[in-house]
Formats: structure tokens, C-alpha cells, sequence
């Protein structure tokens, strides 16, 4: 099977490429260069431009486009333009050649994003009602994609992903942003550096008043794109999909997860003021992805992913790779 991947240079796709490189044939496009491995199919392509993607599709004729490439943090959710193009018109631009050129399967990336906030974990069918552009453009991509291949013989599943983490430390690949947005690789560069550790909002409606959310470890994740690609070559139906824990941990519960893990200093963390966008709790229900795929998520206790984070730091402190965060 030929694979081609959107968004091969980020932090999933990096991942995803190493992870399947092996077991298929990987093809990678984005409009940045991967920063750590090199990929031997890759493509440097900006997905705005219509005319050069459909040409790599046209010329690669993968069997199945995985579609990761989006911008995907809520702390920059004020330039809602950057959203719309590379969220929005992107996703536009690869169903448009998907129909094109009579590709079989999609697999697309969403989020927990597109949810309302509730206090139950959330269920395929738990209410959609998204806090912020990032959740809003995504639903809009959720919606065109079943709206587009509905008539069509392309079989899709949608991934809602809660808070992906961690690396694969024994492929050497991991999460690298400029600047770091995630709590997890911005706890363990400012444990590290016995640095102040700010968590955003203690006036959340939760146990402790920090928000909570579902972290899965990124190795979890890979596993439930090898299942899906699985599920799509043998069924040739198309699913919406949660993929999470069902455990879901408060920002102040991981910052004492890490006190267990790093000889740190400060033994309470400091606040800012919640970002907007933020929402209470936004934890999985998991029983469809057991259902369906069989997946469950067991590399995801934060112990593990706290001390695979933690390796991958230290491998690329060696690299001389220092990562910068959002404070």
C-alpha cells in the first residue's frame, strides 16, 4: 500500500512517517522541511497551492492520504486567518484531488476540540460545540469531508485526537514546535532548568479549579493509525473515531506527577490568567475505538510519558536541539 502523508514534517507526522516507513510505502508533503530525520519521499509543497498538490497526488497515486497538516494550537486563536487557510482551504484542496484522482481511503485528523465542555467523557455522539477556531475550523473540515465523499468510493475515518504526547524514543522521534504550546514538553524543559512553572487559569469548574484533559502518549496513537488503515483496507466503510483514555488528569495533578519524576525546587506551580478558548474538561470515552479497532491506550499512564518525554529532551540536548516555549 502507497501512503501519503500531510504534514509529514510535524510533530504526528514526523512520528508517523518513522512509524510506518517499514511497513509501507510512506510518501511525505509539507510546506516545511522535516527538522530532525530526513524522509526519503518527501515532498516541499505549500497544500494552498491546488495545482501543485494535486500534481504530487496525481504522480504518487497513493492508495490512502493521511491528512495531519493543520494549525493546531489555541494560543494563537486571535489570527483566525492562519486557521481558516491551513485548516479550511487546505482540507478543500485535498478532497478536491481526492475526488480527482479516485483515491480510495482518507484518514483525517480532528480534534476533542470540536466537543462541548462536559463533565461525562465524551462519546462520538456527545454535543458538538467547539470554544475556539481551532475546534470550529476542524468541525468545518469534519462536515465537508463527509458532505464531499458521500457519493463517492473513498472510504474515510475521522480521528478525534485528545492531548497527544510524548515521543518515540526508540525511533529518536518526538515532539519539536518553535515555540513549545504543550503543557507536557514545556513542564519538562522548566523541571529540567528548575525554571517557574505557570499554568494558565485556577478558576476552572473542576477538583482542583485547573483544567482537565485526556493525554495520550503519541506511541498509542501510532497504533491506532496502523488499526485504521487496517479497519479501512478490510471493511471499506468510513467511522468518526475518539481516540483517548477515558482518565483524565488536571494541569495541577501532572505538575505533581513531575515533582515524583525531577529533583525540583519549586513544589507549587504558578498561575496566569486562563486562555480564551479553554474549556473546563474535555476527557474520552474510548469504547467505539475498543469496538471497532480493537485499540486500547496502554502507554498512556503519565509516568511513561513523563519519562519518555524526558529521554527525548535529553536526546536532543545531545543533538544540540534546545527548544524554546511560549513563556
Amino acid at each position: 500500500m502507497k501512503i501519503l502523508i500531510t504534514g509529514s514534517s510535524g510533530y504526528m507526522g514526523s512520528c508517523l512517517y518513522e512509524y510506518l516507513k517499514n511497513k509501507y510505502k510512506i510518501f511525505g508533503v509539507d510546506k516545511s522541511l522535516p527538522l530532525l530525520k530526513k524522509q526519503k519521499n518527501f515532498f516541499h509543497c505549500n497544500l494552498l497551492n491546488f495545482n501543485k498538490i494535486d500534481k504530487i497526488i496525481k504522480m504518487v497515486r497513493p492508495n490512502l492520504i493521511i491528512h495531519l497538516a493543520a494549525k493546531s494550537t489555541i494560543d494563537f486563536i486571535n489570527d483566525r486567518k492562519q486557521y481558516i487557510e491551513n485548516n479550511i482551504v487546505v482540507t478543500k484542496n485535498i478532497l478536491k484531488s481526492i475526488k480527482n484522482n479516485k483515491i480510495q481511503y482518507l484518514i483525517f485528523s480532528s480534534t476533542a476540540a470540536v466537543y462541548k465542555s462536559s463533565n461525562h467523557n465524551l462519546t462520538e455522539n456527545s454535543p458538538l460545540k467547539p470554544n475556539n477556531i481551532y475546534g470550529k475550523t476542524k468541525l468545518i473540515c469534519e462536515k465537508k469531508i463527509i458532505q464531499t465523499l458521500k457519493k463517492t468510493n473513498t472510504n474515510y475515518i475521522i480521528f478525534r485526537f485528545f492531548n497527544v504526547c510524548s515521543s518515540l524514543i526508540k525511533l529518536k522521534i518526538g515532539e519539536i514546535h518553535n515555540p513549545e504550546t504543550h503543557l507536557i514538553p514545556i513542564l519538562s524543559k522548566k523541571f529540567r532548568e528548575n525554571k517557574k512553572v505557570y499554568i494558565y487559569g485556577n478558576n476552572f469548574k473542576t477538583r482542583d479549579k485547573t483544567c482537565i484533559r485526556d493525554y495520550v502518549h503519541v506511541a498509542d496513537i501510532m497504533n491506532a493509525f496502523t488499526r485504521g488503515i487496517e479497519y479501512l483496507s478490510k471493511n471499506k466503510k468510513s467511522n468518526i473515531i475518539n481516540l483517548g483514555t477515558k482518565r483524565g488528569l488536571s494541569n495541577l495533578e501532572i505538575f505533581n506527577a513531575y515533582i515524583k519524576v525531577y529533583n525540583y525546587k519549586f513544589k507549587i506551580p504558578f498561575f496566569k490568567k486562563r486562555r480564551s478558548g479553554d474549556v473546563d474538561r474535555l476527557v474520552c470515552d474510548n469504547k467505539k475505538s475498543y469496538k471497532i479497532l480493537k485499540w486500547t491506550s496502554h502507554n498512556s499512564n503519565i509516568s511513561k510519558i513523563i519519562h519518555d518525554e524526558k529521554k527525548w529532551m535529553n536526546f536532543l540536548i545531545k543533538k544540540k536541539i534546545f527548544r524554546k516555549t511560549v513563556y
